[in-house]
């Protein structure tokens, strides 16, 4: 069985939690969860794809273990998550 390592990653001046899965020099698949939901509803599929892939499993700002916006009018929003998803892919490498 695989184990994750639990992270945080500085993401467009927001710290998100990140369930990181598998090899570190595997081809990566970033499993984003649902708004209402958290990063650890994807464990199963992670641990499935996790021999071969590096799975990253992100918790969205305001859910799981990431940091809640202080600006939820501007932030909880769709063009800012695609921000973060952006900066969390830069800082991933």
């Amino acid at each position: 069985m695989a184990s994750p390592v639990s992270l945080y990653v500085s993401s467009a001046g927001r710290q998100l939690h990140v369930m990181d899965w598998g090899p570190r020099d595997a081809p990566v698949v970033v499993a984003w969860h649902g708004l209402a939901r958290t990063g650890r509803d994807m464990d199963d599929l992670a641990q499935h794809l996790s021999p071969r892939y590096r799975v990253v499993c992100p918790d969205t700002i305001g859910r799981g273990l990431s940091q809640w916006s202080p600006d939820p009018g501007e932030e909880y929003q769709l063009s800012f998550y695609a921000r973060l998803a952006r900066g969390l892919l830069d800082a991933l490498g």
